[in-house]
């Protein structure tokens, strides 16, 4: 056996082809849809010095008040109650909560045409004695057959590399148009819901209401206490005492004719 001997083939090609790439982006949002009931009552016929009472507890800082542009707000389960200093209101709030998802997508059919001239050289082996047989023409032949599966290859490659190409040049634009998409179908899905926890609202807003009263008839005891106790001192009395039983306030004082 002599040492193997080298044939090479050189093979060009030259390519006009189209290519067509479907291409699509999408994109998922997801935000809180809120419904909101809502009822005031009047607290002007309590009185002065009681209003006045209670605005001073809630300043000294009563637990759970917080200070806001229109007076005081304490957080209850399944909504809120914000006591209107100026109006002179107590405005109870059911609110209920959800979260919604949307997903807008947009999409667009690329086309383009691919112009080259490829070349490929490809080697086979063979020996002169025909080892194996292995001669020079079955060697030309596997070289001119590697020579067309490169050309091939090389020809799927360009197509796609032009594809690709075009794809990454519309991606911004895809990807803002599947946004804008997406961000007016949660609109769309978070005012349908919005109505329907409005409705929700209203039907459960009797029992937050009942316990806003709660929370708020504690404090405005207080309130009352402090203005009972402010006339008494005011008046001179004598023998001030205030207990409190088991929620029952007994407030005894004298004041002389």
């Amino acid at each position: 056996m002599c040492n193997p001997r080298r044939v090479r083939v050189t093979a060009t090609r030259e390519i006009a082809e189209e290519w067509r790439r479907s291409v699509e982006r999408s994109v998922s949002l997801g935000g809180w849809a809120r419904g909101e009931a809502r009822v005031r009552r009047p607290l002007g016929q309590m009185g002065a010095p009681v209003l006045a009472a209670l605005q001073m507890l809630l300043d000294r800082g009563a637990e759970g008040w917080n200070e806001t542009e229109r007076g005081f707000r304490l957080e209850i389960d399944g909504g809120y109650l914000i006591y209107d200093i100026d109006a002179q209101e107590l405005e109870i709030v059911a609110v209920l909560e959800d979260e919604v998802q949307a997903t807008g997508s947009a999409g667009t059919e690329l086309r383009g045409q691919v112009r080259e001239r490829l070349e490929t050289e490809q080697e086979g082996r063979y020996w002169d004695d025909g080892y194996g047989g292995r001669t020079e023409e079955v060697a030309r032949r596997e070289a001119e057959q590697a020579a067309q599966r490169e050309l091939d290859r090389s020809t799927a490659q360009h197509l796609a590399d032009a594809a690709d190409q075009a794809e990454a040049a519309e991606a911004e634009r895809l990807q803002t148009a599947a946004r804008e998409d997406a961000e007016r179908q949660l609109a769309v899905q978070q005012a349908a819901r919005d109505a329907e926890l409005a409705e929700a609202a209203r039907a459960r807003l009797d029992a937050v209401g009942l316990r806003a009263l709660r929370a708020f008839n504690g404090l405005l005891a207080e309130a009352y206490r402090d203005a009972i106790l402010a006339y008494a001192r005011s008046r001179g009395a004598d023998g001030i005492r205030c207990d409190d039983n088991n929620g029952t306030l007994e407030i005894e004082f004298r004041i002389d004719a």
